[in-house]
């Protein structure tokens, strides 16, 4: 984007969607029949494992993803994101509870959906490309797609969980900003290996996320987060490492032969 740079519109209507689906889910979800709602709230857990499965096809190089989910994981487990994130989640739903005068049956299981659901909203390549993407060329059509998918979902989600879901707006419009804001220095620094093999990445914390939200498997996603940032740095080493692979087998092929 040439000039100064304007607030991103994609970014606001992105979480105004977030916000207005999670309010009226809250508000009007409670007249929809309980079976609906939960096969509503399953429904969109599989098709998080879907797009994580599409995703997936964009993949360049399986070492560097799979380095990334590795150390990625070991630093989220050390820093106990996931713990970080539950304990304000519970604070928040705390608040919540007693400015609705309601509450929940079961405080460890909700937070552990409500988590999951911050991390599809927040964390989904499309979203964070798209954030990026419109920080570098303006272009905001990739998050105003998003946005009619997110309304939806959020609409979904808050008719089963409440108006938490709304508050999801507000963590996804400040991380995406600080994408947005920080675009010219991050795109230089990629290329499109690294775009697939970080979508890639996208994917599977989106499979793990689906599998959460479907009750499939409770793994903590969030501890993850750390491999979305590391997988860049990942394929340029694992590319050196080809590099210098290749070099070693054209010096074999090529150089002359010594006899001890």
């Amino acid at each position: 984007m040439q000039g100064g740079k304007k607030m991103s519109i994609g970014i606001i209507v992105n979480s105004a969607c977030v916000l207005i689906g999670g309010l009226l889910g809250s508000f009007f979800g409670r007249l929809l029949p309980v079976k609906m709602r939960e096969s509503l709230y399953g429904l969109f857990g599989y098709c998080s494992i879907i797009i994580g499965i599409i995703l997936l096809q964009n993949i360049k190089s399986m070492p560097a993803v799979t380095l990334a989910l590795i150390l990625g994981t070991i630093i989220g487990e050390a820093l106990r994101i996931e713990d970080q994130i539950n304990f304000a989640s519970l604070r928040l739903k705390t608040l919540i509870e007693r400015i609705t005068n309601t509450a929940a049956a079961d405080n460890d299981a909700y937070i552990s959906r409500f988590v999951g659901l911050l991390m599809l909203f927040c964390t989904g390549s499309t979203g964070i490309l798209g954030a990026i993407g419109e920080g570098v060329n303006g272009d905001s059509t990739v998050l105003l797609t998003k946005s009619v998918m997110d309304i939806f979902a959020a609409f979904a989600f808050a008719a089963h969980m409440g108006p938490m879901i709304a508050c999801i707006a507000i963590p996804q419009f400040l991380f995406f900003s600080i994408l947005f804001w920080s675009a010219g220095f991050i795109m230089p620094l990629t290329d499109p290996l690294m775009i697939g093999d970080f979508m890639a990445c996208g994917g599977i914390l989106a499979i793990i996320t689906g599998f959460r939200i479907c009750e499939l498997k409770d793994f903590r996603v969030a501890n993850t987060l750390p491999a979305l940032f590391i997988v860049i740095r990942s394929v340029i080493f694992g590319a050196l490492i080809a590099e210098q692979l290749t070099l070693k087998k054209q010096a074999l092929h090529t150089g002359p032969v010594f006899i001890p």
